[in-house]
């Protein structure tokens, strides 16, 4: 028998609810829906009727109670206010006078027309299909910018899994939660430091509590929910995480290559850290060789470029021959 088919009733119904973050974020967008379309100013009690009453523990909206319903309406534009959305307020017609209200204008909240050139939209297509998070799609928002897809780009370098647990740990580290999970069977306690993406995995790095040390965890192992703890529960020790380099030339679908790429010796720390890796060997003048795993020529070429006339592809053949089109075609 499984452990999900093992749980008693109230264990499921516990599981099953959303969080509280999350209720607060539904009526915070019903909010200010509700303020974007209002052709004039709205009142408490009107904006209170278009969120919607909360109904039971997992529904979004506010309490019935008058006070409380207040209390959160305003604790709501604070939070708009800190996100910088621009909330206004003026006298509600038809109301008596000192009757307040708000709403949002469009033209505060939404982006400009912007009027691309061909080659700008080009750009912005291959930027946002160089990278894409599997399920997630950059059409949409280039449809809306004048673009379509297909527009001055080739195939993507990197198709990056989306793990349900992501946008959990993403806020746990930008807000410093502490958070609980699942994980090789025994429920872990971690001060969040960093997550990364490395060799098609996401990785998470923190201050494991129970041991007291820093850990490592592969996202995709993690076992069920996450659970947040309060913001700002810890600090992160300066250093602690280190630098966590990108390396796109391994995102590549291609096979793998081994390049050897030699650095002269006052490029040779940038490189190391630029790299994520030691260098493999050493030269008397301190110029240094690395060996790379590479499956995405193109970003590999990119990366040599960074370092100008200061780093040189030794091998293979093919790839140092290619980088050397390259330039001679940029170049002609």
């Amino acid at each position: 028998m499984s452990t999900a088919s093992r749980r008693k009733p109230e264990q499921m119904s516990t599981a099953s609810r959303r969080k509280p973050e999350q209720i607060r974020l539904e009526r915070l967008l019903r909010l200010i829906a509700a303020l974007i379309d209002a052709p004039r100013f709205l009142s408490i009690a009107e904006l209170h009727q278009r969120v919607g009453i909360a109904r039971g523990p997992d529904s979004a909206g506010y309490p019935e109670n008058g006070a409380a319903a207040k209390r959160a309406f305003h604790r709501d534009m604070n939070e708009l206010a800190d996100a910088g959305i621009p909330v206004i307020s003026g006298q509600v017609p038809g109301l008596r006078r000192g009757a307040w209200g708000y709403r949002i204008r469009k033209q505060d909240y939404s982006l400009p027309e912007m009027d691309f050139q061909a080659d700008e939209l080009a750009a912005l297509h291959r930027a946002a299909t160089a990278v894409r998070f599997d399920g997630v799609s950059g059409a949409e928002a280039l449809w809306k910018l004048g673009g379509r897809v297909g527009e001055g780009t080739d195939k993507a370098l990197a198709a990056l899994p989306v793990h349900p647990a992501l946008a959990d740990l993403f806020q746990a580290v930008t807000e410093q939660r502490a958070i609980r999970f699942g994980y090789a069977g025994e429920l872990r306690s971690v001060a969040p430091w960093t997550l990364a993406f490395a060799q098609g995995h996401w990785y998470l790095t923190g201050h494991d509590r129970e041991r007291d040390d820093k850990r490592t965890f592969r996202v995709d192992r993690i076992e069920g929910d996450v659970t947040l703890e309060p913001p700002g529960g810890f600090r992160q020790p300066e250093g602690s995480s280190g630098w966590i380099a990108i390396q796109p030339w391994k995102f590549g679908s291609g096979p793998a290559v081994n390049a050897r790429l030699r650095v002269d010796a006052d490029h040779a720390a940038w490189a190391v850290r630029r790299l994520g890796q030691a260098p493999a060997e050493k030269g008397a003048d301190g110029a240094v060789v690395f060996e790379v795993e590479v499956r995405s020529a193109a970003a590999f070429r990119s990366v040599v470029l960074e370092f100008l006339e200061h780093a040189e592809i030794l091998d293979p053949p093919e790839l140092r021959d290619e980088m050397v089109a390259w330039l001679e075609a940029v170049g002609a």
